[in-house]
């Protein structure tokens, strides 16, 4: 009989993993399951953009091997925090090839075929596609573009699957300071501000083809706001539920603009 599976988490962009603490001694006491937190520092992001994915596959890597040994399973859930949604989903991959496209950084990126190793995958806030042709507007949006063309929707049938994204703020170019806020960075990952969203990642570019959506009402999206999706037990309890019981949300239509 193997050992209860472990959780690991990947941050988001900017984050360090000190950011995670707290939610994942919330996500702890609330799954019953030891939780590992991606050794990300707040300038590990800037470095992968600058060279490539190769220092966050490496770490999110070390994470899943010390989460298994530590443990004796074998497999874990892996959840990504906004764009570490789109690391985990990287690391799932067989073959990386092409997501690169600077020659000094192509030959050192490393595919881990995570799929064999990780039974659920888990996004949080997680822009999972770009709008069509828009990455070559916005370079760092390049690798999630890559990663959706490659391997679209629920491609690992082997995987469960759950985007859970936020509902809590309309984009307004002239509303209130958090709506302007929004605004700005729904307009920089898809070019379109009026919209609705977790006050930083819009809803339609959490909502895949082939994923189960959950959409929660009111939960934001940053670690320093007082509800977002690991401030507190019962806000992990409205998306860990669908796993906790085996069961998922109905699969939503992909609403993205093309």
């Amino acid at each position: 009989m193997t050992n209860i599976e472990p959780v690991v988490l990947v941050g988001g962009f900017g984050s360090h993993w000190r950011d995670y603490q707290a939610g994942a001694a919330l996500l702890q006491q609330v799954s019953g399951r030891r939780v590992f937190i991606a050794n990300i520092k707040r300038y590990t992001w800037p470095i992968a953009n600058f060279t490539s994915y190769t220092l966050l596959l490496e770490i999110t890597h070390k994470a899943v091997d010390q989460a298994l040994r530590e443990t004796g399973a074998d497999s874990v859930i892996l959840i990504g925090h906004s764009a570490g949604g789109a690391v985990a989903r990287a690391y799932l991959s067989d073959d990386l090839e092409g997501i690169e496209p600077r020659r000094p950084f192509a030959s050192k990126i490393s595919a881990y075929a995570g799929h064999q190793r990780v039974s659920r995958l888990i996004t949080l806030g997680s822009p999972l596609q770009v709008v069509e042709n828009f990455e070559r507007e916005r370079k760092p949006l390049r690798y999630m573009a890559w990663i959706h063309k490659r391997y679209p929707g629920a491609y690992f049938q082997n995987v469960a699957y759950l985007s859970v994204f936020g509902h809590a703020t309309f984009g307004k170019a002239d509303g209130l300071r958090h709506e302007k806020v929004a605004y700005q960075y729904y307009r920089y990952l898809s070019g379109f501000g009026e919209q609705w969203g977790d006050g930083v990642v819009p809803n339609s570019l959490s909502r895949v083809d082939g994923i189960p959506a959950l959409e929660l009402d009111g939960m934001s999206h940053s670690p320093l706001a007082t509800n977002w999706y690991l401030s507190d037990a019962a806000s992990i309890r409205r998306w860990w539920h669908y796993f906790d019981v085996g069961d998922a949300p109905p699969l939503q239509p992909d609403l993205a603009m093309a």
